[in-house]
């Protein structure tokens, strides 16, 4: 069957779905940070291009990797790491895998998603070639600094997957994973939502407002209204770019904006004052400010830590 392991959660929330065609700047770090996990953990020597971020990310996950058992069994090379999956024309690849140990890991930036289905194919796939009842699968979310982990029997890996292929090909439904799919443009429970979002009037919008359930509803619309909002924009820009006219519409000024490196401010330290440059500098977050004073050999002082808590975040069930 020609379907993707890494698509089974959307296919198991909608059966139309189709990766869309591209690489978004999220997926590009998300394969980049997996290339520096596997060749860090084969000892090879961290990238000089590395943003701190990125590199703090990709070291919470090889302590986390140190944290399983038998880890120094573990091997990340993408050779082995390729996984042969029943009723599977694509294989599967994890990050790290752990035959020793019956486990795998899988290192995931960005936001806390379902993953489960995938991983349960991945566990499937070596369980049936290793000929072992169990399989665990860690999931490394290196930007939240989160484990997630699934343990399957084999039975119900194999339920799992087959479930989500039995459900492939079914009417198309509204989930969080629209957005990454080829259809997101032209699936009709989107449009009709975008439509339905349209045509509310300002009665309408009040009896909205005093029911939850209908309020609920159209939040879901307006959220995919959004999606088509940002798609007409893109489309807009590049079509003015290539100096075509939108009635209506028209390019702004470009922002620039001008920095000085860091390290570019340590080389004058010697004609300017510390404490200006600090102070020019503002404030740091507390956990950059930790780590300045733990290499110090000193405890960050909790009275100068400054906290401030933003507006409840609205989300999706």
């Amino acid at each position: 069957m020609n379907v993707r392991p890494s698509s089974l959660p959307k296919l198991a929330l909608c059966g139309q779905f189709e990766g869309a065609p591209g690489n978004s700047p999220a997926a590009a770090r998300g394969t980049m940070l997996d290339r520096v996990f596997r060749h860090v953990w084969e000892g090879g020597a961290w990238p000089t291009d590395l943003l701190p971020e990125d590199r703090e990310a990709v070291e919470w996950a090889v302590a986390e990797l140190t944290n399983l058992p038998e880890f120094d069994k573990a091997t990340t090379d993408e050779e082995f790491c390729k996984i042969a999956i029943p009723a599977f024309e694509r294989h599967g690849t994890a990050d790290a895998v752990n035959v020793l140990g019956n486990w795998i890991a899988d290192l995931k930036s960005g936001q806390l998603y379902n993953y489960r289905e995938q991983m349960a194919a991945y566990c499937l796939g070596l369980m049936h070639t290793h000929l072992v009842p169990e399989w665990t699968a860690h999931l490394l979310f290196c930007d939240q600094r989160r484990v997630v982990t699934h343990h399957f029997t084999y039975t119900e890996a194999r339920d799992l997957v087959n479930a989500v292929l039995e459900n492939v090909g079914t009417a198309p439904r509204l989930n969080d994973y629209c957005g990454w799919c080829k259809h997101a443009s032209t699936c009709p429970p989107r449009v009709a939502a975008a439509e339905s979002a349209l045509a509310t009037t300002d009665r309408s919008m009040l009896a909205i407002l005093e029911d939850p359930a209908k309020l609920g509803d159209f939040l879901d619309r307006c959220r995919v209204f959004d999606d088509f909002r940002e798609q007409a924009e893109k489309h807009a820009r590049r079509l003015m770019e290539q100096g075509e006219n939108v009635p209506g519409w028209k390019l702004g000024k470009a922002r620039r904006t001008e920095t000085v490196e860091a390290q570019e401010l340590v080389n004058w330290l010697d004609r300017l004052k510390p404490a200006d440059v600090v102070l020019a500098q503002g404030a740091l977050s507390a956990k950059k400010a930790r780590s300045l004073f733990e290499s110090a050999g000193v405890e960050l002082p909790a009275a100068i830590i400054t906290t401030k808590e933003s507006a409840r975040p609205l989300t999706k069930l």
